[in-house]
């Protein structure tokens, strides 16, 4: 049992850092790109990082530091870090077509995407403890 958590932690953690690097990437493409945009300026762009820390750094964190959550699946591990993905991507091309003065339906197309995927991960996460109680009554 110990090795389990401890590698539930490790995990926690290695996601905690990934997303802390993608909030910092996404600030630092925000302020390169703000510098070179000519004053025009995007809430979209300038926004972008907190998809990552919100929907990422923050719970990657409580999971972390409270060992009693019951960790995610794969499945929904997987919807929902590429829903946070998609988010950000979203969020990054619109304020580039409204600082550029161009319009493109991709974005929005993305960005129902994303959700989906981050509501499906979600509902998979609450799903995956029912699931495991029906297995082990087999």
């Amino acid at each position: 049992m110990f090795t389990s958590e401890s590698k539930e932690k490790i995990n926690s953690a290695r996601w905690a850092l990934v997303y802390l690097g993608v909030t910092v990437f996404a600030l630092a493409f925000f302020l390169v790109y703000d510098r070179f945009s000519h004053g025009v300026r995007s809430a979209y762009m300038t926004w972008m990082f907190a998809w990552p820390m919100m929907l990422g750094l923050f719970p990657s964190l409580i999971y972390w530091r409270f060992k009693g959550i019951p960790r995610q699946g794969r499945l929904s591990a997987n919807l929902y870090h590429s829903g946070v993905a998609a988010l950000t991507v979203s969020s990054m091309l619109r304020g580039i077509f409204e600082i550029a003065g161009t319009y493109s339906d991709y974005h929005e197309w993305l960005r129902y995407a994303g959700w989906i995927m981050l509501v499906g991960g979600i509902i998979a996460y609450l799903f995956q403890g029912n699931m495991r109680k029906t297995i082990r009554r087999r």
